[in-house]
């Protein structure tokens, strides 16, 4: 006779009870809620070439993780942030995206270059642990990849932002200098070609370095003989200081525009009086101080600024709201959806919120969702970021 043979011989009331005790035991791993700290993972990169970049981000996501344990969590649950640094090298964020992944992460913040995030991809599509970028490639999110998103804006968008500049200034001859080892700066680059002529631009001069080049004496030389309206570099971490300097010491007396990758203090600071003027390319939680008060969009990005600022002693460069923002949706999509890598990828695909960078919209067609009217230019004054080329009411209507 098996053991529930033997049952019948037992009081009613013992038998509900070994029942009940036996159902609990084999399904206690499906039935019992969650406990424990809700495990997000942050892979940036604290050394190397991108660790301005890197640090921002860290900053950022450490802020916005102890805000929301201060409040008690998600759910109940309070948020525990495993960071890991990639060196600013691709092969060590895919190493370390697995080793997230075998830590017990729900879903990841993305390196901050585009390089590295592309390396990580195939990976992401087979462990399927949500991935917010915080690079801005088109290529990681177009054409979709289920478990990829991303925060900023597209490379396209940063493109057009800097043309319809270019138009607006009456320019119409562009020298472009761009790094062909960094995947941000190459689509950005490609992106400008393919719709310069759409905003009456022509590329008359096409100039490009790698990752390590110090003397940029032979490209300045010959952009300077190419007499363009405005020379637009396409690069990320420290060849654009260099850049910078150089230029300024030319005196060619041609603007020099750079993209968001160099909307921060650790662009302005080592560049120091070189900067002044420079164009800057900027989303618009970076130039936020100079929004008027009757943007909508104002309030959240002065909470998010004001304890950034007195923490760290400066206001908040582009990759710290990029950085909020990944932050942001991560933990959107937990509350609405559960903190399963299922649950959070749902929750990322409906996205519908309100954010310092403007509203955003995520679909499962759609994986980036920065408004245009976010991607604003700037120019460097006393050393910060002030908006340029917007009336009082465009300024008003920005991340609409």
């Amino acid at each position: 006779m098996n053991w529930r043979g033997h049952l019948t011989r037992l009081p009613g009331l013992l038998v509900a009870a070994l029942l009940a005790a036996s159902a609990c035991a084999g399904g206690a791993g499906q039935q019992a809620a969650p406990k424990g700290p809700i495990k997000i993972g942050l892979l940036t990169s604290l050394t190397g070439n991108y660790a301005p970049l890197g640090k921002n981000d860290k900053l950022a996501a450490e802020q916005m993780v102890n805000q929301i344990n201060a409040r008690g969590g998600i759910n109940g649950r309070k948020i525990q942030l495993i960071e890991m640094d990639d060196a600013s090298d691709p092969n060590q964020s895919v190493i370390d995206y697995g080793k997230l992944v075998d830590q017990g992460v729900v879903a990841i913040e993305g390196p901050p270059q585009s390089t590295s995030e592309l390396a990580m991809i195939p990976q992401v599509d087979i462990k399927k642990i949500p991935d917010v970028s915080v690079a801005a490639s088109d290529q990681q999110v177009i054409p979709v990849h289920p478990y990829v998103w991303m925060t900023t804006p597209t490379s396209k968008q940063v493109a057009a932002t800097c043309l319809k500049f270019m138009q607006q200034q009456g320019w119409t001859k562009l020298a472009m200098l761009t790094d062909t080892k960094n995947a941000y700066a190459v689509a950005g680059h490609d992106e400008t070609k393919q719709l310069a002529s759409s905003y009456g631009v022509s590329v008359i001069d096409d100039e490009t370095f790698e990752l390590g080049q110090t003397d940029f004496a032979p490209q300045i030389a010959r952009i300077q003989a190419a007499h363009p309206d405005v020379l637009l570099t396409w690069a990320t971490g420290a060849p654009p200081v260099v850049i910078t300097k150089q230029w300024a010491a030319a005196k060619t007396g041609i603007p020099l525009m750079m993209t968001a990758a160099e909307a921060s203090s650790l662009y302005l600071q080592p560049s120091g009086a070189a900067a002044e003027g420079v164009y800057v390319e900027a989303s618009m939680g970076v130039v936020g101080a100079s929004l008027p008060a009757s943007n909508k969009y104002k309030k959240l990005i002065d909470d998010f600024a004001g304890p950034f600022q007195k923490a760290n002693g400066y206001y908040p460069p582009q990759f710290a709201w990029d950085s909020m923002i990944a932050m942001t949706f991560i933990f959107d999509a937990i509350k609405r959806k559960g903190a399963t890598p299922e649950g959070i990828r749902a929750g990322l695909d409906s996205i519908n919120l309100d954010t310092p960078q403007g509203h955003y919209r995520f679909t499962s067609q759609k994986h980036w969702g920065m408004p245009d009217s976010a991607s604003l230019m700037s120019v460097v004054r006393n050393g910060q970021f002030v908006p340029v080329g917007l009336t009082e009411q465009q300024l008003a209507q920005a991340g609409k």
